[in-house]
């Protein structure tokens, strides 16, 4: 009869042999078109959440939105815009940028949470997107931090990248943390947008190791 630590230790090799895992530490990420953030990080991470911070008016968070648009577009991966004020313009994307673009409306923070926690789930999409770039700040204090963390869990398994964009730092439990701190000047917005986008230059504030690595 074998002893119970060789049955495991058979079975792991077993296991191990059939179903062999990714390396461990592998980063994942999606590329985002932006070269001040794929330079430094890749892109952006994969079963995880990174926060975008528009800390000032005309910082370029519609920007970094339009190239992720084109961007995901390119790759053929689907996205979804949870936009937590309706206030979304189409009108002010390119349209093929739009053809693979799910447009979640909603009319309060508690319902984009809610939006959020059920599409960072769905394995058919590649980038979630929740702005809350223009949520009353009353309702951005009333989310409890726990929340951050349950839609951390469940950003975990999935195939996808979630952004977050805020108007100050809001969510405890993102990966990468981006500031965007330096408004437009009217003169730059008669610029194409491939150079608007390649000024940007948001600031890495914080790089935290996942889980898998």
């Amino acid at each position: 009869m074998v002893a119970a630590p060789e049955k495991l230790a058979a079975l792991r090799h077993l296991l191990a042999e059939r179903f062999p895992a990714a390396p461990r530490g592998a980063r994942r990420v999606l590329a985002s078109g932006i070269p001040a953030v794929d330079d430094v990080t890749g892109g952006l991470p994969l079963g995880a959440i990174t926060e975008l911070v528009c800390s000032v008016p005309s910082c370029g968070g519609h920007l970094f939105l339009q190239q992720l648009l084109a961007s995901t577009r390119r790759d053929r991966l689907r996205v979804a815009l949870i936009d937590s004020s309706d206030s979304f313009d189409p009108g002010s994307c390119p349209v093929d940028s739009l053809a693979h673009l799910l447009w979640v409306r909603c009319a309060s923070t508690a319902l984009a949470l809610q939006a959020a926690d059920v599409l960072a789930r769905d394995a058919n999409l590649g980038l979630v997107v929740l702005d809350l770039r223009r949520a009353p700040e009353a309702e951005l204090r009333r989310i409890p931090g726990p929340q951050w963390y349950r839609l951390q869990r469940a950003v975990e398994p999935a195939d996808l990248a979630l952004l977050v964009e805020t108007p100050r730092p809001c969510v405890p439990s993102a990966q990468l943390r981006f500031n965007l701190s330096t408004s437009h000047v009217p003169a730059s917005f008669d610029l194409a947008r491939p150079i608007l986008a390649a000024d940007l230059a948001p600031v890495l504030q914080r790089q935290r190791l996942s889980a898998a690595g």
